[in-house]
């Protein structure tokens, strides 16, 4: 079997947009969490917990003086959990929901907003 170099610079190229975009953006994988965590201190992040119906929301900008009890007391059969916060906020509730057994699964920065879209299941 011989490889001619238009197939190699095609798997070259699919290879580079798969890096590029994410495996799971190429694969149309989409997860539904079922817990959204926002920032209701910024604008983005409100707007994209209300884009979330049917879902259980939880409020960083009340969590803070909680000291996270909402992202504390979820567990991994709650399904999963997705957010739009602050890069802070981001590693403290994935400090708390990898303990419970989660893993991150979509992770990507908003550089216009500053702020990580994440899913962890």
């Amino acid at each position: 079997m011989s490889v001619s170099r238009r197939q190699i610079l095609g798997g070259a190229a699919l290879v580079g947009a798969a890096g590029a975009l994410g495996v799971h953006r190429l694969a149309g994988r989409k997860i539904r969490p079922q817990v959204v965590i926002y920032d209701s201190a910024r604008p983005v992040s409100l707007a994209f917990a209300r884009a979330q119906p049917g879902t259980r929301l939880v409020d960083l900008a009340g969590e803070r003086s909680v000291n996270w009890q909402g992202v504390r007391a979820l567990r991994k059969k709650g399904g999963a959990v997705a957010g739009l916060t602050g890069w802070n906020d981001y590693v403290a509730a994935r400090q708390w929901l990898e303990e419970r057994g989660l893993r991150v699964q979509v992770e990507d920065h908003d550089r216009k907003h500053d702020l990580i879209a994440w899913t962890m299941a």
